[in-house]
């Protein structure tokens, strides 16, 4: 009783300290100052606040800690979550935070009852708390002489809510029994415990996971030596160092920033996704610098059990080979959690083989054994006897590869990477590989065969074809080959057929003009419908790049690039027949100021990155290099589904050997888009593609045209503007103000940075596409930009540069298109 009387008198003279004075802020709590509602604790210096708080719209009162140098609360630690303290409705109801001489931090209500404590079992002489300026609030003894737990007695990092801050560790404490992991909030408002729990899972070789109370919902895999093999995007950065430790005393995964001056953390928000925030100055908010989950594939065990996830693919669950769908039907209308299983069963030491995968997340480790002394062979060997095992991989990738995992009876949880993956071995059947071989011989046996039965016919149809076209005309106007000679492998189209479709080339059905001529739209009689571009007659220029674009096209075979269904060759007709986009050109939607309003930032995003791969197959995947030469907003295609592809290959050049420049007399293109090295000196290369690309990004994200962008305040174009409102800081500016609500900002400054890289003078600076796609999905520090080409609007037209130009007005998008006859 005499302990109450004297807290309670401790307690009356602090608050009438505060209410003569207002709230102070203390540099410790001891048993002689307790820290009242009203009061705050703050970090030597200053990073930290340790108080009392209410959260967004609740009536329910907290002990937490929260970031104090920023204008926004955010909580990283709350004390009380499931023992809330009723909102003051006066100051007689005040609460107390105290540390008794028994060195107990305890949370007491305005009627002296204790709702909160820290569990103790050991007291020290002269305690403290005191708030780090990590974040940490500590109990230790004033005099610091206890050598135990490095002085600290108690502290908030071992008990994590649902912030990781630099320093604290996830894991597990062997030591004192202490399971580190984070938890969720219920909601905004409500920091008591939610739904998501993110924490190291020991059952195999541990791994972090993310549950939604008992079901998993996502996992890193395993760590690798650099890595989470579910975590290809962490690697070695200037922001941030990591590491995950394991050994007899605990296991822990913990990060440490480089740059004190940097504000950020790992969240698991309500919603249960992790996510690393930073707080950006420039938009006073928190902006996502990573999230853990990527994409769909990321869900766990969506394909089941010996399935593999490909976001790449479409659809992106497929079964492991030597594997078949279980539930077939299931399957095929997109419910795959029955996963696969073998065609063959395993032999058991009777000839067995491996199936290498490469560039995989690893398979749940839960169903696994490892050795971390083993080598791969000796990992390889120890599977092949045991019946039980399915598949083996290394441990540790570093140096070439040491350690052993092997999976036992099943693998869930499997997701294909494009590059940052692990290597996988997965057992099967030797008949197995034997039937895929006979498989492939027997499909290049057919495929021979049906090419040379199209071969004889083509040949006897455009024969027959020739006996009607004009005396003397050229064979090569009409038919097209390219520079080896081959025919093109397209279907010809009767002109009747494609009359019909066109309704005769009517002009409802006209739906654009360009250099090659008139487009129309049409349905075939089994009701596909399909774009007809028709080869104007008084077109030289055309019939050129109906030629270019059978050659290139006609070889390319990818989801972001607009399919070509056959052409039409037949008297002085040629035209090309495709796949009709039922939502026109990308231009379309952004330089409209309706129609802009339906495209927003996610959307806007996938479309920079289907343009992406578009161009990288272009640049690199494909048959031909090709160098497109005139990428713009006009000739991105939209599907239904507003699926970016990459249309009008009449301008195309394609690669050959080791070439990776051309200069051409002939320069073609659209100013705005064109890069100064090939307008001006007919310089052209996959750099020139990578320009336009840059160009695109930025009036993607701006709704802007580069060409004919116009400023108040100064002459830019475009890239001019966003280059001043980069080097100034203040690149969001540069959004589109109707997108603004649906933006992710960290995603929208990468695409801009991205863009002015892409737009710099020197085609050396610029970055490659494969280098685009890297940057573009994973957090990797991006250089500096150097100063744009065509910085202001004037350099465009530069008369001494372009010695001879004949310049068009394009009908469908209102750009100029250029043809340069001679260039300097």
């Amino acid at each position: 009783m005499a302990n109450h009387y004297l807290y309670f008198l401790l307690w009356l003279s602090s608050f009438m300290s505060s209410q003569i004075f207002g709230s102070f802020s203390l540099s410790m709590i001891n048993a002689t100052h307790p820290l009242i509602d009203g009061d705050t604790l703050v970090s030597a210096s200053g990073n930290f606040e340790l108080g009392f708080f209410t959260p967004g719209n609740s009536d329910k009162r907290y002990v937490g800690i929260w970031y104090k140098k920023i204008p926004v609360q955010t909580v990283v630690w709350v004390a009380n979550r499931e023992a809330p303290l009723e909102a003051l409705v006066s100051s007689s109801s005040a609460a107390m935070l105290r540390l008794t001489s028994e060195s107990v931090l305890e949370l007491i209500n305005g009627t002296n009852a204790v709702i909160w404590a820290t569990n103790l079992t050991r007291a020290l002489k002269n305690p403290v708390a005191e708030l780090l300026d990590s974040g940490n609030l500590i109990i230790k003894a004033k005099d610091n002489n206890e050598e135990e737990f490095d002085g600290i007695l108690w502290q908030s990092f071992d008990y994590p809510c649902d912030i990781q801050l630099p320093g604290m560790k996830l894991g597990k404490d062997l030591i004192r029994g202490l399971d580190q992991y984070l938890t969720s909030w219920r909601n905004s408002d409500d920091p008591s415990l939610g739904s998501y729990t993110y924490r190291l899972d020991y059952h195999g070789y541990p791994q972090p996971v993310l549950m939604k109370g008992v079901v998993e919902q996502y996992r890193n895999g395993p760590w690798n030596g650099i890595r989470f093999s579910g975590n290809p995007s962490l690697k070695p950065n200037p922001f941030f160092t990591f590491k995950f430790v394991m050994n007899s005393k605990a296991t822990y995964y913990v990060y440490d920033l480089l740059n004190s001056s940097v504000i950020s953390h790992r969240l698991l928000n309500p919603y249960g996704t992790m996510q690393r925030l930073v707080w950006s100055d420039h938009v006073q908010g928190w902006v996502m610098y990573l999230t853990a989950q990527s994409d769909n594939c990321d869900t766990y065990s969506l394909c089941g059990k010996f399935g593999s996830c490909n976001i790449a693919n479409s659809p992106e669950c497929g079964c492991l080979r030597g594997f078949r769908p279980k539930s077939p039907n299931d399957w095929n209308s997109g419910d795959w959690s029955d996963g696969c299983v073998r065609k063959a069963p395993l032999s058991c030491n009777r000839g067995d083989r491996f199936v290498k995968y490469t560039n995989v997340k690893l398979p749940d480790t839960q169903y696994s054994w490892y050795n971390t002394s083993m080598t791969l062979n000796e990992c390889k060997s120890h599977c092949l006897l045991n019946c039980s095992c399915v598949a083996y991989a290394s441990l540790d990738v570093r140096n070439g590869g040491s350690g052993c995992f092997i999976w036992i009876d099943v693998l869930i949880d499997i997701k294909i990477y494009p590059k940052n993956g692990q290597d996988l071995y997965v057992k099967l059947n030797a008949s197995e590989l034997g039937k895929r071989k006979r498989r492939i011989w027997i499909m290049l046996s057919s495929i021979f065969v049906a090419i040379t039965v199209l071969v004889l016919t083509t040949t006897l149809f455009l024969w027959k074809k020739m006996r009607f076209w004009r005396k003397g005309k050229s064979r090569e106007s009409y038919i097209v080959s390219d520079r080896e000679n081959a025919e093109p492998e397209l279907p010809l189209f009767d002109i009747s057929l494609i009359a019909q479709a066109t309704n005769n080339f009517s002009d409802e059905n006209r739906i654009g003009e360009g250099g090659f001529g008139p487009v129309y739209k049409g349905i075939l009689k089994g009701g596909q419908e399909i774009a007809v571009k028709r080869l104007s007659k008084e077109s030289r220029q055309g019939l050129d790049e109906f030629k270019t674009e059978v050659i290139c096209i006609a070889k390319l075979q990818h989801r972001n690039l607009v399919k070509l269904l056959g052409c039409c060759i037949e008297g002085e007709e040629r035209m090309l027949v495709y796949e009709y986009m039922s939502n026109k050109s990308l231009d379309y939607f952004i330089f409209d100021d309706i129609t802009s309003k339906s495209l927003e930032w996610p959307k806007r995003f996938e479309i920079i990155k289907g343009i992406t791969r578009g161009l990288l197959y272009l640049h690199q995947d494909s048959r031909l290099r090709i160098v497109h030469r005139d990428l713009k907003a006009g000739n991105i295609l939209l599907d239904s589904e507003l699926n970016p592809k990459i249309s009008d290959f009449g301008m195309a050049r394609s690669f050959e050997g080791d070439e990776c420049e051309v200069k051409t007399n002939k320069v073609v293109g659209t100013y705005g888009y064109m890069s100064p090295e090939y307008a001006i000196d007919g310089l052209f290369s996959v750099k020139s593609d990578v320009f336009s690309f840059g160009v695109l990004v930025l009036e993607t994200i701006s709704s802007k045209r580069n060409r004919g962008f116009n400023h108040p305040d100064h002459y830019h174009n475009l890239l001019g503007h966003a280059w001043r409102l980069f080097k100034e800081g203040l690149a969001l500016e540069l959004v589109d103000p109707s997108i603004v609500a649906s933006c992710n900002a960290s995603q929208v400054l990468r695409c801009i940075h991205i863009g002015l890289l892409c737009v710099q003078r020197s085609p050396d600076d610029r970055p490659s596409m494969p280098s685009v796609i890297v940057m573009l999905d994973n957090d990797v520090e991006l250089p500096q930009p150097k100063t744009p080409a065509f910085f202001i609007e004037r350099e465009l037209l530069d008369k001494d540069s372009l010695t001879s130009a004949t310049v068009s007005e394009s009908h469908c998008s209102n750009e100029m298109s250029i043809t340069v006859v001679s260039g300097r």
